[in-house]
């Protein structure tokens, strides 16, 4: 199959889709990345919470050195 089909597959199959989260995931996927692309803004909001916490919680001294998880791991 040539470029040119390829290409109008491509059209008629996202011309198809009706969930609008995939239809911002070809869209991202299409964009041309920044280069002050964050990969935290591709989280979810639950996620990035998720990291804020993480990093509220070493900040107050309660998280676990490297060392320790890698011998609680045995490696």
């Amino acid at each position: 199959m040539d470029i040119q089909a390829e290409k109008l597959q491509l059209v008629q199959a996202i011309l198809n889709i009706e969930d609008i989260g995939l239809i911002k995931k070809v869209k991202k996927l299409l964009s041309k990345p920044t280069e002050s692309h964050d990969w935290f803004d591709d989280l979810t909001e639950e996620q990035q919470q998720a990291v804020d916490e993480a990093i509220a919680e070493l900040d107050r001294g309660e998280g676990i050195p490297h060392e320790e998880v890698m011998r609680r791991l045995g490696l």
